[in-house]
């Protein structure tokens, strides 16, 4: 009996990091899915920003509320007494909320966040998407870009991305990039984006640029591609 009861609490703890989870990615799955509703990339990298932290303070939240539930239920009461007795409930809901973010995260919106955006038709612009992602995120001095170009041929870039939570934020980016006139391919691998581009339309300035607020980029490497 006193097995069967264990084992309940145990899904009932996975159950609550499931459900805190699921909130606390609601910020990467909502961009995809505004995206495949048709609403626009820019419009969904706002809402993204906007309710990163909101949304995984909620997951934890919820995982605490609930598991303060769970204790009441086995306990009968609530309480600094009965929550000291079953102090182990809530670091075991915490690491089944990480864990379940992770496997969501990583193996579920990211793989699918990057079919989305990689199957989007993509409309070259002298600036990227960066005009319509200033005006989504009131922030006008984004798209105060001078296009300086190069003039050294076709070159490489290499840049590491600060910021990169969610399984959408990669995927995103690199759309972004890839939407910049002159810009010839992109590719992502965790915080890694490495950009292909004609430096005799655009520069790096402006694909550095189009990554803005809250994340930054750092160059790695850049280097003329030798034809």
């Amino acid at each position: 009996m006193k097995k069967t009861k264990k084992t309940k609490d145990k899904k009932n703890y996975v159950w609550a990091g499931l459900a805190g989870a699921f909130t606390a990615t609601t910020c990467c799955i909502a961009p995809v899915v505004l995206v495949l509703l048709g609403f626009g990339t820019a419009f969904s990298m706002m809402i993204m920003h906007q309710f990163h932290i909101i949304s995984i303070v909620s997951g934890v939240i919820l995982v605490l509320l609930v598991s303060l539930i769970i204790v009441k239920r086995k306990s009968g009461v609530c309480n600094i007494k009965t929550m000291s007795q079953n102090w182990k409930v809530f670091p075991l809901a915490i690491i089944f909320l990480v864990l379940s973010w992770a496997f969501i995260n990583y193996l579920i919106v990211a793989p699918v966040a990057g079919m989305v955006y990689g199957n989007l038709e993509v409309e070259k612009k002298p600036l990227g998407n960066i005009k319509e992602m200033a005006e989504e995120m009131s922030m006008p001095k984004m798209a105060d870009v001078e296009i300086v170009p190069e003039m050294e041929g076709e070159k490489l870039l290499v840049l590491e991305i600060e910021g990169i939570y969610c399984g959408s934020c990669g995927p995103a980016i690199s759309y972004d990039i890839e939407s910049i006139l002159g810009v010839l391919w992109v590719e992502q691998s965790g915080s890694i984006i490495s950009a292909t581009y004609d430096s005799d339309i655009t520069s790096k300035d402006v694909i550095i640029a189009t990554i803005h607020d809250p994340y930054s980029a750092k160059i790695i490497s850049e280097e003329k591609i030798v034809v």
